[in-house]
């Protein structure tokens, strides 16, 4: 008899007439335009029950195909049984969609989704004619929907099917790694058997995607020699998924440290964001991985060669920015002669200054003065790394400050900064307050200064800094402070009576009622959780106003914080539009230039699965939006994001966006739509930087960008912007 992870290979004969290639589009039957406008709004208002019944078994396939689309992006508890009628379909497009969308509305219903699930894919022939290529452009593989979306009901059933999947090596076996991947993203963990048949798959032909749940979790140590063995062998052949392979790499520990030490070292044969990948991981396997990233450091940095310069306004930047990261906080003594040459680095006299080059020299200079400063705030080294008006002064000095209690002169060298000019720095300063108790008062003058700006993000940062750590903002109680200067009270106890410190009370209150622009949903949840967390008088009824937000995060969040408070009612679940249905029709191919400092980026915006977010960010540009816009986040190896006017990631457009996200992968060169949770997108885009399987679906892919994007460094600014084929 077999198991149950092994009868949809092993035990049922597949059924020709069902499979999702078997029938053709009705090339004939034209959706009425009026149906199509129909499932238009409903998806843009979230409302599933306002799709009719007739989309879903329509002569035309366009038909379905959009009913199938906008139920898998409402995919709630009402959407899910019509998007299991739907996994039906004979045509690949409709089971796709109908497969993401019951991958999303599986919590509460993971068992009967998982069955339904594996029920259809057994009805799946081997016939080559279904697209199961694990990197299409074309999206629609209904084996990687139905995999992926077992892997996200992240059941232990779940893992059963794919476990059993991958172990067949049949059709399913390639595409459940995938969807192990998503589970193991979800649930932090994989079995042991799982782990290991993983890496025994690693060596198939096609099965290069077994390192995106390899890469998600650290094996036991009797799985970690297979890992590793099978991660080297990845290392000989490039492609989409070596980068995983490097991060498994890292999960196995200390004994692939000369694995990783390689990669980061080769110039050639590697690319950059595999190299800073590897120097990334180096940095996080103790003074063994300092040590080597030391010694990458020394043979791939010259005492004397201007043309070491200017790799740096190109990829090579941040592979040697993340390998003195690497270094950690106090590096070995091999480096130090390195990072005295990196902290003095600067252009020969007369020479031409290639493009975007002075900022990343300064913040090449910093860092490695940073390391060699050793937690010393005022060492010489910090204080000549770059101007002192510059955020990457302030940040390296800030960095050093922090590595040491915060008494006496370092007290007020921290203030100062926090009071200066850079939002960022502000922001990382508050953030520091977690690892420096003995600041006291000052902390909580800190907070309640930060909580009244009118920047969201410092406003969130404190949110969040205040709520995590709520004991340190007790102060005596006005009662307990008049009966110590009453001689007639009787003496103090050992547990005086305390209060929340009316200055962050009042700032925090403040904050609360403050009109936010309507797309700060992280600014907005910050103060709600603080506001429950700090027991603030007001927290209940924030929580009753968050409670009917047009946002599903936001209501989510609310519904957490009442029963926190003892309330049990329940927010509505109902979901809502985040904006007006009106949906842009932007042409395909349409295109945006972004000049950097150092690059020019392209981005070529694709509608098919996203209009409306593409007409957003298309009209943005058209407005000027981007131009002086910030580069604000930039992972080496991961995404370069931006779309922030304040720079720091917490704000966008002022209009929210809601979510077109679809089983599209992310490839290297993708756009996707940053996100804070649902539907709570506005401006900010992002590009990655290499093959990012975690991000598949969980964000709206808007289009692919050519030129140089690698370049891009943090802190770049967009200088011009010009759009096109609109």
């Amino acid at each position: 008899m077999c198991g149950l992870a092994l009868w949809l290979v092993a035990c049922r004969g597949s059924s020709a007439s069902s499979d999702a290639s078997a029938s053709a589009p009705d090339a004939t039957a034209e959706a009425p335009k009026a149906a199509l406008t129909t499932l238009e709004k409903a998806e843009n208002l979230r409302r599933s029950k306002d799709v009719p019944t007739e989309a879903k078994t329509s002569r035309s396939v366009e038909e379905r195909r959009r009913a199938a689309r906008a139920l898998a992006r409402i995919a709630d508890a009402h959407a899910a049984p019509s998007l299991a009628e739907l996994l039906l379909d004979d045509d690949p497009e409709v089971v796709t969609w109908a497969a993401y969308g019951l991958g999303y509305a599986c919590k509460g219903r993971e068992d009967s989704h998982v069955k339904a699930l594996v029920a259809r894919a057994s009805s799946l022939s081997d016939s080559p004619k279904v697209a199961d290529t694990l990197t299409p452009r074309g999206v629609f593989s209904p084996r990687i929907a139905i995999a992926r979306a077992v892997g996200r009901c992240a059941s232990p059933l779940a893992e059963d099917v794919l476990l059993g999947w991958v172990k067949a090596n049949r059709v399913y076996s390639a595409p459940a790694a995938l969807g192990l991947g998503d589970l193991a993203t979800r649930k932090k963990a994989l079995r042991p058997e799982t782990v290991t048949a993983l890496a025994m798959a690693a060596g198939r032909p096609g099965h290069e995607a077994v390192f995106h749940p390899l890469a998600r979790v650290a094996p036991q140590p009797t799985e970690a020699p297979a890992v590793l063995s099978a991660a080297r062998s990845a290392l000989a052949a490039a492609g989409d998924f070596r980068i995983l392979a490097i991060k498994a790499l890292v999960k196995v520990g200390k004994e692939a440290i000369p694995d990783l030490s390689g990669v980061a070292l080769a110039d050639k044969g590697f690319t950059a964001a595999e190299r800073a990948e590897a120097a990334r991981g180096l940095g996080t396997l103790g003074d063994p991985g300092h040590a080597a990233a030391a010694e990458v450091l020394v043979k791939i940095v010259p005492e004397r060669d201007p043309a070491f310069l200017d790799t740096l306004a190109g990829p090579s930047f941040g592979v040697v920015t993340t390998l003195v990261e690497a270094l950690g906080e106090e590096p070995p003594k091999r480096a130090e002669p390195v990072l005295g040459s990196l902290s003095r680095l600067a252009l020969p006299a007369g020479a031409a200054e290639p493009p975007g080059l002075a900022r990343r020299l300064q913040e090449v200079r910093c860092l490695a003065a940073l390391s060699l400063a050793h937690g010393a705030y005022d060492a010489e080294s910090l204080a000549t790394c770059a101007p002192t008006t510059t955020e990457p002064y302030a940040r390296a000095r800030l960095r050093a400050l922090l590595r040491r209690p915060l008494l006496g002169p370092k007290k007020a060298a921290f203030l100062e900064l926090f009071r200066g000019p850079h939002l960022r720095i502000k922001e990382l300063a508050v953030e520091g307050l977690a690892g420096h108790a003995e600041l006291g008062d000052t902390a909580r003058d800190v907070l309640a200064e930060a909580l009244v700006s009118d920047k969201g993000g410092l406003v969130a940062t404190a949110a969040e800094a205040a709520g995590a750590h709520p004991e340190r903002l007790l102060v005596l109680s006005a009662k307990e402070k008049r009966a110590a200067l009453d001689p007639r009270a009787p003496p103090p106890t050992a547990n005086p009576e305390k209060e929340l410190d009316p200055k962050v009370a009042k700032a925090l209150e403040g904050a609360l009622a403050r009109a936010w622009p309507e797309d700060r949903y992280e600014t907005k949840l910050a103060l709600l959780d603080a506001a429950v967390a700090l027991g603030l008088s007001t927290a209940k009824k924030a929580a009753e106003g968050a409670c009917t937000d047009a946002n599903v995060t936001v209501r989510e969040r609310a519904q957490k914080a009442l029963f926190t408070l003892g309330d049990k009612r329940v927010c509505d679940k109902t979901e809502k539009a985040t904006l007006a249905p009106e949906v842009g029709k932007p042409a395909a191919g349409a295109k945006v230039v972004l000049a950097f400092p150092s690059t020019t980026v392209t981005l070529v915006l694709e509608p098919e699965l996203s209009p409306v977010t593409v007409e957003k960010i298309a009209s943005l540009a058209r407005a000027g939006f981007y131009k002086g816009i910030v580069a604000h986040r930039v992972v080496p190896g991961f995404v370069a994001q931006l779309g922030d006017p304040d720079g720091d990631g917490y704000g966008g457009s002022g209009i929210p966006l809601r979510c077109e996200t679809s089983p599209a992968p992310f490839l290297r060169g993708d756009i996707g739509m940053a996100l804070a949770g649902r539907d709570t997108g506005s401006s900010q885009i992002f590009v990655t930087l290499s093959r990012t399987p975690h991000l598949d679906g969980e964000y709206a892919r808007i289009g692919h960008a050519e030129g140089d994007y690698e370049k891009i460094a943090e802190g770049d600014v967009v200088g011009e912007v010009t759009v096109s084929g609109l």
